[in-house]
């Protein structure tokens, strides 16, 4: 573990599962990490945390990439800025109160991708269930009806894409 300072520790208890991590992280994370986003460059605030912290911010942005589309993605940019609910509403042209309501929403789909990945990775490595490739996505996810729809006509039952690809 790299150099840990007082301030560090308020983070050691953080998980991506929770929404209201998510939302404090995002909401405070342009006095966090100067980033904003921009995986793999090394800032000047970055440099004074320590690499749990660094890496928690990585996992967020890969959630993010993975979850949400450009007009969330810009929404989000703004709140990660400091931008006040209304200036973003007056920007996007969306009532005030639509943004409120659309951070929870991207909240939410960052912690559902993130409970999703964590089953990924603990039904194939931890269980060892048989996996199938998506085929659109290309990813390889366990073959249940979690991840895939059933299909009858199917040699393993499955429809050939996920249903994240089938949406």
């Amino acid at each position: 573990m790299a150099f840990q300072t007082s301030k560090d520790t308020k983070y050691m208890q953080l998980v991506l599962s929770d929404t209201t991590v998510i939302k404090e992280l995002l909401t405070y994370r342009g006095s966090i990490d100067d980033t904003n986003f921009n995986q793999g460059i090394c800032a000047t605030n970055s440099l004074k945390m320590n690499t749990d912290v660094i890496s928690l911010f990585a996992d967020l942005d890969e959630l993010i990439e993975k979850s949400l589309n450009e007009e969330q993605i810009l929404l989000l940019e703004y709140i990660v800025k400091d931008y006040s609910h209304y200036t973003i509403g007056k920007i996007l042209g969306i009532p005030v109160k639509t943004v409120g309501s659309r951070f929870n929403t991207i909240c939410l789909r960052i912690k559902q991708e993130n409970d999703r990945q964590w089953r990924k990775v603990t039904y194939i490595n931890t269980l060892h269930l048989k996996t199938k490739r998506c085929s659109k996505c290309n990813d390889i996810l366990p073959a249940t009806d979690e991840f895939f729809s059933l299909n009858s006509s199917s040699k393993d039952l499955f429809h050939s894409q996920c249903k994240k690809c089938k949406k």
